[in-house]
């Protein structure tokens, strides 16, 4: 096969802004692992630069408001465009798509990453900019690329279903998932439990990721707290800035429940995997999510998970059985607490032992080659 050189674009790779920022290190990991160079273009500050193994992170440190204009990703594009076989953008709504139409038409891939999903049609204002720039602007961003790239069977569903006109989009749905790395999990759980002490001898159930309105964090609270008089924990793990975020934490504090819920902030690394071996299980209340980046690294730690029906990968944890599928209401997130807590341990180790053959068979990237192969065979010029 053909050796050739990719280079993702993406606004900032912080990893606090979620899921997109851990999947665009993985991908070029396993591309990497392919016999495939890829590099990491990000327009964020110079801290966030840094070398991993074969991968090349190059930092363009400028953007521009919300949009994320920069003159230097056009000046860059330019220079380099003709070095590499392909460009993956990642995410919409922001100027690297346009970019990219203008300067490498056909030889660019779009990830949206869950920016089309049918959820954002619900938020009123906030849609009604978003077709305008669909209509002008958007929309053929992603008609001049060689691929809009689907990580789901869920997400191509919502692409179709969505507060848009995608019927045009050429679709491509790709397999998706997580470098699994040497971890060891025993040894991240004591950090994790001497950071936090409080927590030592109590059973927890673990939502990490992004505290969004899209997330469901307020029913998952509301619905937590209905079982109460259960001898378990809910943490919930993720920056806690925005408003949002406080609105929940107010919440919190306003029923009593702060012996209840605890608010860990964004934890990363050893800490991270250590609370999600810890947990007895994840939790994703989520009313859109195109994959689900915390629901697989919850299967690659040995920890079930509760996720709704909403999320990418719902379909894999009920073929395995190793976790509970709930609708996104604060009713059925509370019919799946109470039922996974009501479950007896042998029932618990099998859920525990069927996370690895799902995470095997559907999401380790190391050894799944197939985006890889796609990229090498496919002439992208």
């Amino acid at each position: 096969m053909e050796f050739k050189k990719v280079a993702s674009i993406i606004d900032s790779i912080d990893l606090k802004l979620g899921g997109m920022a851990h999947s665009v290190r993985d991908i070029a990991i396993s591309n990497s692992l392919n016999n495939i160079q890829h590099d990491i273009v990000h327009l964020g500050k110079k801290t966030q630069s840094k070398i991993q193994g074969k991968i090349k992170f190059i930092n363009l440190d400028q953007r521009f408001l919300k949009y994320a204009l920069s003159f230097k990703l056009i000046y860059w594009l330019l220079k380099n465009k003709e070095k590499y076989d392909l460009f993956i953008i990642h995410g919409i709504w922001q100027f690297q798509t346009l970019c990219a139409r203008l300067i490498i038409p056909g030889k660019y891939i779009v990830f949206t990453h869950g920016m089309l999903d049918p959820y954002f049609g619900t938020e009123f204002i906030k849609s009604i900019k978003k077709k305008i720039y669909w209509y002008f602007i958007e929309k053929n961003n992603l008609l001049k690329s060689k691929n809009v790239i689907a990580n789901s069977t869920v997400e191509i569903n919502h692409l179709k279903k969505t507060f848009l006109n995608t019927s045009k989009l050429k679709i491509k749905k790709v397999n998706y998932g997580i470098i699994p790395k040497k971890i060891n999990f025993e040894k991240c759980k004591k950090k994790f439990l001497n950071k936090y002490k409080y927590l030592k001898n109590k059973k927890t159930i673990l939502y990490v990721g992004r505290i969004h309105p899209k997330k469901g964090c307020d029913i998952l609270i509301k619905a937590f707290q209905e079982i109460n008089p259960y001898n378990v924990s809910l943490l919930i793990a993720g920056p806690t800035e925005n408003m949002y975020a406080k609105k929940i934490i107010n919440y919190v504090k306003k029923n009593h429940l702060e012996k209840k819920i605890y608010f860990l902030n964004f934890i990363k690394n050893e800490i991270k995997w250590g609370a999600i071996y810890n947990a007895e299980c994840s939790i994703l209340p989520s009313h859109g999510e195109n994959f689900g980046v915390s629901v697989v690294e919850s299967l690659y730690a040995k920890t079930p998970i509760i996720c709704t029906n909403k999320v990418g990968v719902y379909k894999e944890i009920k073929k395995y059985k190793c976790g509970l599928v709930i609708n996104n209401t604060q009713s059925s997130i509370k019919k799946g607490l109470l039922k996974f807590l009501r479950l007896d341990q042998n029932s618990k180790k099998k859920m525990n032992k069927n996370t690895t053959q799902c995470f095997n068979n559907n999401f380790n990237l190391a050894s799944n080659s197939y985006f890889s192969d796609w990229i090498k065979n496919t002439n992208f010029k």
